[in-house]
């Protein structure tokens, strides 16, 4: 008898993994995942565990070693253990800390496996809950089923042999825990012959039916394919949205609100600061940006190390600097400082330089694109004459020139006219290109307008985006300050373009070489402008409200005759002086820093990584409470009744026992009296004592005989069918 029961839970158990197997087969073809095989050895090994009725004490070590084994093996790269296990730890408490940021996408592979194997884990405990407790399969079922038809709907996945498999397996699953049920609940003798007998017809219906339906034709489908709707609505849906905020490549919708985003992109250390440039746009829409196909320069490959001066500098006497760049998300773009020379850090590849652009791309010696995870930067921190700057009054001249100035005034023609009559407003008593601009980045700095992130519209259709801007919400944050600047430049026919990359970012101290070490996070995404001057090239300019510009402008208006050394050495100073007073100031009044409104929540970000570790603590000490509550309920109320001696008691503790019995599988049917129920019981457990606790409970209740709750006889009674229901537990 014990040795059928043995055999056919280990036949539900196959059967069950043979379903669960289902979801782990894709993982190959739909995720990066290649060590699927740690998986499956892990569903197998708890399946056993389970099987052979191992006690939790037992089984929670062993599955806790397997994972972290796995995820070493997986991801360890020859790392020594020690180290390895600290880097696991300190990755726990990032990627914990991005998920209460709801950074879901950007979250490790080695914490994905983690989440999975915990997954993994509750799904293995139910299997076994759903089998041999509940006799019942059928959510877990519908679970597959929808599952593989999702992912052969939505990725490459051919799920059609799946479903076949599916519907065998999940069928024979069904017939046996539905039969198993039917028997139980009659009590009939012999189960395990009248089950074998149930099986060979089951399995015959099931194999019939599948080449059936396998073997006859199919008719085309009825509905049309919902992918491309799905898609559709969840496009709009993004853009209507809060996005988070960052570095992205598709421009062409502005507007909206955003979230920041505390997460650490890279840490650079270099002597000067500097905003962080990665391309420019030139095509302004009306809705956002894109890049036209105006230029005639084809893209040309830059071998690493090989210099070349990509930035018009201004003064050539400028000393090469260096930026080491150390990234903790790496992208195939290049950031890089204005005067970059050459880049170092791979043997291998090149670089891939998009005038139209203006943007550097890592290129793999195979023609891939590759992210560096660090790089170092030469370059000349550029400085530009205020005589120069003050000197460009008028339309550019040669065929060059008028090229360029007819690509970057571009504008579209629905533009309202309002825009460019604000932009002579302010600049009409000035005759050159470089006051005229200041005028125009002035003009944001006013208290009509303010910086904001989360209050942010988005224009209507046939609503312009910079004329929303400019004459109805005043709030925003860099896209709109930037790109109303460039369309009021262009209006006046001053060639400017749009720049994208981030911000100095937060110092963050001296490096023992005499660098300044500072770190970027995606709060640092940022846009700007940049401007054209005959002599001095593209020269950048800051219009968001709560930024300062760290370019050097040499003061030789009012001293022509000053050397170019030691304007340089003075710009230097300057520098270094405005520095530690923005330094001071952000200390001081940190509601001034950079991204001064994304940065207001830093504090609570980092307390959410604290606030992550108590979450996942509380709730593995509820899942141990869970898994572990038939070892410790009956015992607490064992211990809680022990010492309690009124009839009420004795009234409480029997509808305990009888909610407890419910939980094992032997629940009281509807309109079954008390005495049958007890009867019942004691067969099962081959004892009486239910009975006579029975009839102990009907002479209190309906005789009000108080003697016969007396606990000295009683408490043993119910002690003994709770300890019952404990091992019953266990067999199963």
């Amino acid at each position: 008898m014990m040795r059928e029961h043995k055999m056919f839970s280990l036949i539900l158990y196959v059967l069950g993994f043979l379903l669960l197997w289902e979801w782990l087969l894709p993982l190959e073809q739909v995720t990066k995942t290649s060590e699927v095989q740690y998986f499956i050895i892990f569903v197998v090994a708890s399946l056993l565990l389970n099987f052979f009725h191992a006690p939790w004490y037992i089984t929670w070590p062993l599955k806790t070693a397997f994972i972290l084994f796995a995820l070493y093996a997986i991801f360890s790269e020859d790392m020594g253990g020690v180290l390895w296990l600290s880097q696991f730890i300190g990755e726990i408490k990032v990627n914990t800390a991005m998920i209460f940021s709801r950074e879901w996408l950007d979250l490790s592979p080695l914490y994905r496996s983690l989440l999975f194997f915990l997954l993994l884990w509750q799904i293995t405990y139910l299997l076994r809950y759903w089998l041999m407790i509940k006799r019942k399969i059928f959510v877990f079922y519908f679970m597959t089923i929808f599952y593989i038809a999702l992912l052969d709907t939505f990725t490459q996945y051919n799920g059609d042999h799946a479903i076949v498999r599916i519907v065998i397996i999940g069928f024979i699953l069904l017939g046996l825990l539905f039969f198993k049920r039917v028997l139980e609940s009659e009590k009939m003798n012999g189960q395990h012959l009248l089950l074998r007998r149930w099986v060979i017809p089951l399995a015959s219906m099931i194999g019939f039916g599948v080449v059936i339906g396998y073997l006859s034709p199919k008719a085309a489908p009825i509905w049309p394919d919902p992918v491309p709707f799905i898609e559709s609505k969840a496009e709009n849906m993004g853009r209507s949205g809060i996005s988070r905020i960052g570095y992205g490549v598709d421009d062409s919708q502005l507007g909206g609100p955003f979230l920041s985003d505390d997460r650490l992109i890279f840490t650079v250390a270099t002597p000067t600061r500097q905003y962080w440039k990665i391309e420019t746009k030139d095509t302004y829409t009306g809705k956002g940006w894109i890049a036209s196909n105006q230029t005639a320069n084809e893209a040309e490959e830059i071998p690493y190390g090989e210099e070349r001066l990509l930035d018009d500098i201004g003064s050539n006497s400028n000393k090469i600097q260096e930026a080491m760049f150390n990234f903790e998300v790496s992208y195939s773009h290049v950031v890089r400082p204005y005067g970059f020379l050459s880049i170092e850090g791979e043997t291998s590849g090149f670089l891939r330089y998009d005038p139209r652009l203006d943007k550097l791309t890592s290129y793999s010696s195979d023609l891939n694109e590759v992210r560096l995870p660090s790089y170092t930067i030469k370059y000349k921190p550029p400085s530009y004459s205020m005589q120069e700057l003050k000197r460009t009054k008028g339309i550019l001249g040669g065929a060059d020139f008028s090229k360029l100035q007819e690509q970057y005034t571009q504008l579209p023609e629905e533009l309202p006219e309002r825009v460019h009559r604000l932009a002579l407003e302010l600049t009409g008593e000035y005759d050159n290109w470089y006051d005229k601009a200041l005028a125009i980045e002035n003009h944001f700095q006013t208290g009509e307008f303010s910086y904001d992130q989360t209050r942010v519209a988005v224009p209507k259709d046939g609503q312009d985006y910079v004329d929303q801007f400019l004459f109805d919400t005043k709030r925003g944050y860099c896209d709109n300050f930037s790109t109303s600047m460039v369309v009021m430049l262009r209006s006046l026919d001053i060639p400017a373009r749009w720049v994208k990359g981030y911000a100095p970012g937060q110092y963050k101290g001296a490096s023992g070489d005499g660098n300044r070490i500072y770190e970027i996070t995606n709060n640092e995404a940022h846009s700007w402008v940049e401007m054209f001057f005959p002599s001095l090239g593209w020269v950048p300019f800051e219009p968001t409200k709560g930024f300062n510009n760290p370019t050097n402008i040499v003061q030789d208006e009012q001293t022509g005759s000053t050397s170019e050394a030691g304007l340089e050495e003075k710009s230097s100073e300057t520098e270094d002086k405005q520095l530690v007073e923005k330094e001071a100031e952000e200390k001081e009044n940190p509601d001034k820093a950079n991204e001064k409104d994304a940065k207001a929540g830093n504090f609570y970000y980092q307390q959410w990584a604290i606030v992550g570790f108590a979450v996942i603590l509380i709730v593995l000490l509820a899942c141990v409470f869970i898994f572990s509550r038939n070892y410790w309920i009956p015992r607490f109320w064992i211990r809680t009744y022990r010492i309690k001696k009124e009839e009420e008691d004795f009234t409480r503790a029997y509808g305990i026992l009888l909610k407890r019995l419910g939980s094992v599988g032997l629940k009281r049917p509807p309109g079954q009296t008390l005495r049958s129920y007890a009867d019942d019981v004691d067969r099962h457990f081959n004892t009486t004592d239910m009975s006579q606790l029975t009839k102990r409970y009907e002479e209190l209740t309906y005789s009000r005989n108080e003697d016969s709750s007396h606990w000295d006889y009683s408490k043993e009674l119910w002690e003994n069918l709770m300890k019952k229901t404990m091992n019953r537990m266990k067999k199963e």
